[in-house]
């Protein structure tokens, strides 16, 4: 069975022995935001048209993390632009999607030893959390077939900057299949994985302004 997307994407934007995190919290919470909405838009609860979500399904899923994202696009009397949700949501999906990888016994709390520092995840299992890296650098490497979610999830990696650490040693050709196949995505996910990338983008050049 599949990992859900964020949990993968969760595991990917953290060193897998240590747990340290590889993004700053700004970045890893769009990655995760965008995450979110593309795992409610595989569910078919959600779509993206003329750059905006719209809700298809109403009904909540009995997930901590989607169930909340989408109580609160219901909740929204006209749709938004993908934008303004994945700075919503990228609030809170960091410590939601934790949440969900806690619950499902696949991260621990490492507490904090200076009061003055937060605590920190780590992986349960450590080959399991090298798994999605692994799963996705592989087949790009050999330019085989890679399913909608995975090409989903690579698309987010290179939008966060992950790509440094997932296709480090990807070819040229390898990186111009991989932009290819994104590229191809069906609509909705492509649009949000740009959106994604746009924002993160926004994000770093607003900091340096």
């Amino acid at each position: 069975m599949t990992a859900p997307l964020a949990d993968d994407l969760f595991f990917l934007a953290h060193d897998d022995r240590t747990g340290k995190r590889r993004l700053n919290e700004r970045d890893a919470g769009f990655g995760l935001a965008g995450a979110v909405l593309a795992e409610l838009l595989l569910a078919g609860r959600v779509t993206v048209e003329h750059g905006r979500v719209r809700v298809l399904d109403p009904r909540l899923p009995r997930c901590e993390v989607l169930g909340p994202a989408l109580k609160d696009m219901v909740a929204e009397p006209e749709s938004r632009v993908v934008r303004d949700w994945l700075r919503y949501l990228g609030r809170t999906a960091y410590e939601s999607v934790a949440r969900r990888l806690l619950g499902s016994g696949q991260l621990r709390v490492v507490k904090s030893r200076l009061p003055w520092r937060p605590d920190t995840y780590e992986p349960v299992d450590i080959n399991a959390a090298a798994w999605p890296a692994a799963r996705l650098s592989g087949p790009i490497a050999r330019l085989d077939p890679v399913d909608t979610l995975d090409v989903v999830l690579s698309g987010l990696v290179i939008a966060t900057g992950l790509d440094r650490y997932v296709f480090y040693t990807a070819s040229p050709d390898a990186r111009q299949y991989l932009e290819r196949l994104v590229i191809e995505l069906p609509a909705p996910l492509r649009v949000l994985v740009l959106e994604t990338e746009t924002a993160v983008g926004d994000a770093v050049l607003h900091h340096r302004m």
